[in-house]
């Protein structure tokens, strides 16, 4: 009985020389961004966190990721099994006192049938339903500290991430726009702000009815951007098509759903390229330049709207950016439909 002790001592030393310790291998690789994906999507099937992912690749911004983006992610680890050595043979372990069985419990025996409870015997009729709808705080086992990891965040990479999946495009930020021109000319022929305006009224004088025309200083609540007829109108930002139709001043015009209270207003088109619900992503043909509505001349009538208030587009718009050469073939097979 002596000897257990040393076969035990024995055994447990020869494992580590016997076991060959396989650490993971971690392959670096790095991933191009394909149409349609987006951070926390790559992040998920690199099996990666949005944080990991975004302090692999400092410089990037992840969201506003463009098609072909090289993107730095972790490999998976290799899934490797111990391997034993075929000539070490673990000595049989001799157990110091003989092991005594344990005894089985036996079932116990019911009497007939067993018998349910009406479970009006067990409520009370006269139960208060109104003190079980409105309970108090101390009635409750967690404490806010408890409860916080169950709510989504509110703000951070991961929600904005995840929102864009469900929006199935990232969310603009009111505070800091950077919005794409869109007409590649970028020539300003009406600016934002009061202008002279001319309006056909009717006078009657003397029983007798004659048309004149009025000029008045009216408000310009966007930018007229000149183009020639059928030039293609980008949309500013990644969003989704609320209004796409005709209107009696607009003309054919679009309206475009960036998120967070976020807007953006295209008009006089020869037609339009898209239909509602169409979600677009940034710098995709929408429409093409007209002279529809109330126009004097083709161009493009663009807003911008923040919580349904029109503010001066100038100040946002990039005037360094060009139309990758992926998406200038991508809008080149974009035709319009028949109006």
């Amino acid at each position: 009985m002596r000897l257990a002790p040393l076969v035990l001592f024995l055994a447990l030393a020869g494992i580590p020389g016997c076991l060959e310790a396989a650490r993971p291998k971690v392959v670096p690789a790095i991933h191009k961004v394909r149409r349609g994906e987006t951070a926390s999507k790559i992040a998920r099937s690199h099996g990666l966190s949005l944080d990991q992912l975004a302090a692999l690749n400092p410089k990037v911004k992840l969201a506003k990721l463009t098609v072909g983006t090289p993107l730095r992610v972790k490999g998976r680890p290799e899934p490797q099994t111990a391997k034993i050595a075929p000539e070490a043979v673990l000595p049989e372990l001799v157990p110091a006192e003989p092991l005594v069985p344990v005894p089985s419990i036996p079932a116990i025996p019911t009497k007939g049938p067993a018998v349910l409870v009406h479970l009006e015997r067990l409520i009370p009729t006269n139960m208060d339903t109104q003190s079980l709808q409105k309970p108090t705080r101390s009635s409750s086992p967690f404490t806010s500290e408890e409860l916080a990891p169950v709510f989504p965040p509110t703000s951070g990479l991961e929600y904005e991430s995840r929102v864009a999946g469900e929006l199935g495009f990232e969310p603009a930020d009111p505070n800091s726009l950077d919005l794409l021109w869109p007409v590649a000319t970028r020539s300003i022929s009406s600016a934002w702000g009061p202008r002279m305006r001319t309006r056909v009224v009717r006078v009657v004088k003397a029983n007798k009815k004659r048309r004149v025309r009025v000029r008045y200083q009216g408000s310009h609540k966007g930018v007229d951007l000149t183009a020639p007829m059928g030039t293609d109108v980008y949309a500013a930002q990644d969003g989704k098509v609320v209004i796409a139709e005709r209107h009696r001043q607009y003309g054919n015009y679009v309206v475009l759903d960036h998120g967070n209270g976020v807007e953006t207003v295209y008009a006089h088109h020869r037609s339009n390229c898209v239909t509602v619900g169409d979600v677009v992503i940034r710098g995709q043909k929408i429409a093409e330049v007209g002279s529809t509505g109330r126009s004097t001349g083709p161009h493009l009538h663009f807003e911008l709207r923040l919580q349904s208030q029109h503010q001066n587009p100038l100040s946002v718009l990039n005037d360094l950016e060009e139309l990758p050469a992926e998406l200038v073939a991508f809008n080149e097979m974009i035709v319009p439909p028949r109006q």
